[in-house]
């Protein structure tokens, strides 16, 4: 069944509608099972075979059944007693209401997320290919950099109704490569936001894309006890000389721009001095390492699991939001004004008592994102996306933790460990 079809009482019928009868009994008099109702005439035909229900296609007929509120007032009925038979179809109750314009998205949407996808893993593969080449530093290597990164900043200065996804439901054998491309994509997300240049945002991107080349680097020889204490130690203190290992070894690149060197030593700086390699403050910490500095905080927040488990993106913002002497404010606002209150990958349940994960954000409308609800009778690939600045009647009551959901919701929505990120850039206007 695709999405722009689902089942309706008999008793809902009417002329205009285009159905298909699924029962496996004869049609009687009726020409065929799938049909456009024309007539009074066809639905007492209809009725005379016994069944219950029919399927509804919605992009084929000329309005919407009549809804059950108006069947219940029609018979004149009060509301249903406790345990009394209620007029309730798979989908209806809950998705009757809503608009022809958010069934007919629903297939364009998938196609513009599975094409995401689809890029995703081709940049995936080319993160990892750079980032295994970096300690051995050559023009090829820099070309390859140069060419992903022109690639992303040319989509998004080009192209602003494009979808940008990053699709992490991979396999977690390569999450420094994930981090890398999240960080490059969130950081170039908010520079266009805000109005960097082309040559700054390639400037950025090629920082954020190495800002993390120096971890697990630690010299063997560092270890001069063997026991866990020095190891934890030791890796403690060089988690903190990353910043300045990276930049060594991005500076013996041929013609690496110094920008993206400075976001790459810079990226552990904070505005109130607390940072690390040099306690830089203010000022002194460039923007292109500010903005870095925002998305690789972000990421982690909501990719590391720490006692009580991992935050959810809700979650991080909040945290992101309670460091206002470290951050950028002005950044940080405008990061969470394009992400989305409830940013893509969050767990939210709906005002119409659906449960969903938000898939994509509107920097116009940051409490009002779409949302992919679960429903036990619509399959997973063929998910409902329900865009909340269509539907004015919906809206978000809370976040959800995503180990609090049922295993079937859990399953469903797959709210994956590792964030989702899905951005939808509005067209001019």
């Amino acid at each position: 069944m695709h999405v722009n079809e689902y089942p309706i009482l008999v008793e809902q019928l009417c002329p205009g509608l285009y159905v298909r009868l699924d029962s496996a009994a004869g049609i009687g008099p009726l020409s065929k099972k799938t049909f456009k109702i024309t007539s009074e005439a066809q639905i007492e035909e209809i009725r005379r075979l016994g069944i219950s229900y029919v399927i509804c296609i919605s992009d084929k007929s000329d309005r919407l059944p009549i809804s059950l509120e108006e069947l219940e007032r029609k018979k004149n009925a009060a509301r249903p007693r406790p345990g009394a038979k209620t007029y309730k179809t798979p989908v209806s109750l809950e998705l009757l209401g809503l608009k022809r314009e958010t069934i007919a998205r629903n297939k364009e949407r998938r196609e513009r997320f599975a094409a995401c996808e689809k890029r995703y893993d081709e940049a995936v593969s080319q993160v990892i290919g750079v980032l295994k080449q970096a300690a051995k530093p050559s023009d090829e290597v820099l070309d390859a950099a140069r060419d992903m990164i022109s690639s992303l900043v040319d989509t998004f200065l080009s192209d602003l109704d494009v979808v940008v996804s990053l699709m992490t439901t991979k396999p977690r054998d390569e999450t420094r490569n994930y981090h890398a491309l999240n960080v490059t994509v969130l950081s170039l997300m908010l520079a266009r936001e805000i109005g960097l240049g082309k040559a700054q945002m390639h400037n950025l991107g090629m920082g954020a894309l190495f800002h993390d080349v120096g971890k697990g680097r630690v010299p063997i020889q560092r270890f001069t006890k063997g026991n866990m204490t020095t190891l934890n130690r030791v890796v403690r203190e060089y988690y903190r000389e990353h910043p300045v290992l990276g930049a060594k070894i991005v500076s013996a690149f041929p013609e690496f721009p110094p920008e993206a060197l400075d976001v790459v030593l810079k990226h552990h700086e904070t505005l109130d001095g607390q940072g690390f390699p040099q306690g830089l403050s203010g000022d002194d910490v460039p923007t292109l390492a500010r903005i870095a500095a925002l998305a690789d905080t972000y990421d982690t927040l909501c990719n590391r699991k720490d006692e009580s488990g991992y935050a959810t993106p809700h979650e991080a913002l909040k945290a992101m939001y309670g460091r206002k002497t470290s951050l950028d404010q002005m950044l940080l606002a405008t990061f969470i004004r394009n992400i989305g209150v409830y940013p893509p990958g969050s767990v939210v349940e709906l005002s119409n008592g659906l449960t969903g994960m938000v898939v994509s954000s509107n920097p116009l409308a940051s409490f009002r994102p779409s949302v992919l609800v679960h429903h036990p009778d619509i399959p997973r690939k063929e998910a409902l996306i329900i865009d909340l600045t269509i539907e004015e009647d919906l809206k978000i009551l809370r976040a959800l933790k995503p180990e609090d959901l049922p295993r079937e919701v859990f399953v469903y929505l797959n709210p994956v460990r590792r964030a989702n990120y899905y951005v939808d850039t509005l067209p001019p206007a």
